[in-house]
């Protein structure tokens, strides 16, 4: 009898569905610990979808604790309010850390990370050492359904970029000020030797998808020459605040990193958060003017905002990510799913995402059903001017 091998024996192996697909949903920005009422709702928002998705996999992507709020000690016991919905069912999750995870009462190595090691459903990891790189930064491979022996179909890529304050109130001996707000030198050349790696032991590029908490700089440009409510549908309520412009001014502090994803061969998409009400994807292939770098059709998207900590007055959602393995190479399909079981902005990132025209978007930040037809459309207006004709001359007569 042949014995298993030790990816079968893992409990936590991430691989495709017997029908060959794979989801993902995104909680972000779920900001526990302002107050108790907002963290009772933020659960319920998780659980609702958690049961009206079939995620394979949840990536918690970013700020998942408001550091700012909490001023004692027992930091980390707000992880495992955090999880609780996770873990109630089973769930696989990974992490990214955000900046808001780390503030001067609140360290995301020991209050976050190290409480997040605890769980056998926890996959977040901490691939790099190094004062500046951060902590969320590592790779996953998701196999085929069939085949757990051979070549991973999927990496998905976790990096940490940083932002907010160091906590001096959990250890004395740090520097006291803000953190650099995006994803590290030392991280990108990882990154960069790790892909080519992975490339050289498979023998072949393997798709691959990434997140991070903050945007980077490619998604500011593409708002300011304006975001198409038509080609890319979601919600844009407010100015994207990218890597390096937290709390500085940006002199292009993400452009390596930037560099790195555009000559990632088989990156089908980036997803970040961190600007609570904005959740549309674009197609970078245009120049961005701060830095005269020229985009080469790489999927970059927002997450929704998922806790009611954290401003804003958007409906509550997660955005969720669809891979079929007969053509991820070529499409991913996402949505959003809304707390009250909904669906706002479904697209599919293909090579025509950015042409392909999608139903208006309501005006409403708090009823989104962008991506489906509209009752604005042309077609429907057209119905009700001829029916409220009709209605008007029945009534007279």
């Amino acid at each position: 009898m042949r014995r298993p091998s030790m990816r079968q024996l893992d409990s936590r192996l991430l691989q495709f569905s017997e029908n060959g697909t794979f989801q993902i949903s995104i909680f972000e920005d779920l900001h526990f610990a302002e107050n108790a009422t907002d963290d009772a709702m933020t659960k319920q928002v998780m659980r609702s979808i958690l049961s009206d998705e079939e995620a394979q996999l949840v990536v918690l992507n970013g700020d998942l604790i408001s550091g700012d709020a909490i001023q004692g000690s027992g930091s980390s016991d707000y992880v495992h309010e955090v999880v609780s919905p996770l873990v109630e069912i089973n769930q696989v999750w990974a992490s990214t850390y955000g900046n808001h995870d780390s503030q001067d009462n609140l360290d995301p190595s020991k209050d976050i990370f190290d409480q997040e090691k605890q769980y056998p459903t926890s996959l977040t990891r901490s691939d790099i050492s190094g004062t500046q790189a951060g902590i969320t930064n590592y790779y996953l491979m998701v196999y085929p359904h069939d085949d757990l022996s051979g070549p991973p179909a999927l990496l998905l890529w976790f990096f940490d970029s940083r932002g907010g304050r160091n906590a001096t109130k959990r250890d004395s001996s740090m520097t006291p000020g803000v953190r650099e707000d995006w994803v590290d030198e030392s991280v990108v050349e990882w990154f960069v030797q790790k892909n080519a790696n992975l490339t050289s032991e498979f023998g072949c590029s393997i798709p691959s998808l990434a997140f991070y908490h903050i945007p980077a700089h490619a998604m500011f440009e593409y708002q300011a020459k304006g975001v198409s409510r038509k080609r890319t549908p979601g919600i844009n309520g407010e100015t994207v605040v990218s890597q390096g412009s937290g709390d500085t001014e940006y002199t292009g502090q993400d452009s390596r990193f930037m560099n790195a994803l555009l000559n990632t061969t088989g990156l089908l998409g980036t997803f970040s958060g961190h600007d609570h009400e904005n959740d549309w994807c674009f197609k970078w292939d245009n120049n961005t003017a701060d830095q005269n770098i020229t985009g080469t059709g790489l999927n970059m998207c927002y997450g929704r905002h998922t806790g009611y900590g954290g401003y804003s007055d958007v409906a509550r959602g997660a955005r969720q990510i669809l891979i079929n393995q007969t053509d991820l190479e070529s499409q991913v399909r996402t949505w959003i799913r809304l707390e009250d079981g909904s669906i706002s902005a479904p697209v599919t990132l293909n090579a025509t995402y950015g042409q392909d025209k999608y139903g208006m978007t309501l005006s409403d930040k708090r009823i989104q059903f962008s991506g489906a037809a509209s009752p604005y459309d042309a077609p429907y207006l057209f119905l009700y001017i001829w029916a409220s004709f009709w209605l008007f001359t029945f009534w007279r007569r």
